[in-house]
């Protein structure tokens, strides 16, 4: 008798594969395998077009490509409008990726506006969309990175070529919003870009005399708690990308930038 089972359970078995393949080609169940079947394929290939998407933008002159994103804040604002007279943080992905950005920056009240891989002359092209409207007391800027980025066909700009980008944007943004304080904080080097130090020191030190004589403008530079003792940038603070701070990069960050824009904040309510 345990012979016969045996044959009957060998014989079960060796129908079974068979039996699941009919099984999931019925056309009820290929909705449901094919899509799980389909994910581990499909999953890196629409990672992969999304990393290029954005470095094809981020290496374009062209403000355009950003539009999208631009239009999805006016969107937000119009069902969800942010407080008049706060701070905007405003820039490229730095700013954009800073999840805890209003929970570091409290009490300030914060308007989050950073985009993409934003260049100088991409926020330029939309500070009457992205900055203005919100009528801020106080623009925290964070950009430039890019344009100096070498890496994926991207063209780094000249210290010449940076500081007429910059003189715009200061400028256009002063004449816009003459009661506010503007504060550039430092480009940092990233692991990725760490070859340009030497011409990222030089932009933030053009700001900083920039600054100098005027009132309304500030710099703050926290680059030293992103680098190692020996000056170079500090892998840990980064994310796999080696361009992006981590979590624990923004809250090294964070410490420096966070009592310098409450003083700032103080001396603009008075």
């Amino acid at each position: 008798m345990e012979a016969g089972v045996s044959r009957s359970m060998a014989r079960i078995a060796s129908i079974l594969p068979l039996a699941l393949i009919l099984a999931l080609m019925h056309p009820l169940l290929m909705w449901i395998w094919i899509p799980i079947l389909a994910v581990p394929v499909l999953g890196p290939a629409i990672v992969g077009w999304k990393i290029w998407d954005e470095i094809r933008r981020t290496i374009s002159e062209d403000p355009l490509v950003w539009e999208k994103q631009i239009r999805a804040f006016e969107k937000k604002e119009r069902t969800r409008p942010a407080p008049k007279g706060a701070v905007v943080f405003a820039g490229s992905s730095t700013i954009r990726l800073w999840g805890g950005l209003a929970r570091d920056m409290a009490p300030l009240p914060t308007v989050q506006r950073g985009f993409g891989g934003a260049k100088v002359n991409d926020v330029i092209h939309y500070m009457d969309r992205l900055i203005t409207p919100h009528e801020p007391a106080m623009v925290v800027l964070y950009i430039g990175s890019n344009d100096l980025l070498d890496f994926g066909g991207n063209e780094p700009k000249s210290l010449a070529q940076m500081r007429i980008l910059y003189d715009t944007l200061l400028t256009g943004l002063h004449d816009r919003l003459p009661g506010a304080r503007i504060v550039v904080v430092a480009t940092f080097p990233s692991p990725l870009n760490a070859r340009r130090a030497e011409q990222i020191e030089a932009v933030n030190e053009y700001i900083r005399e920039t600054a100098e004589d005027k009132p309304w403008l500030d710099l703050i530079n926290g680059n030293a708690v992103l680098k190692t003792p020996n000056g170079a940038p500090d892998r840990s603070l980064f994310r796999f990308d080696r361009v992006h701070l981590n979590k624990n990069g923004y809250a090294r960050w964070a410490q420096i930038l966070r009592p310098k824009l409450r003083e700032y904040w103080r001396e603009q309510l008075h």
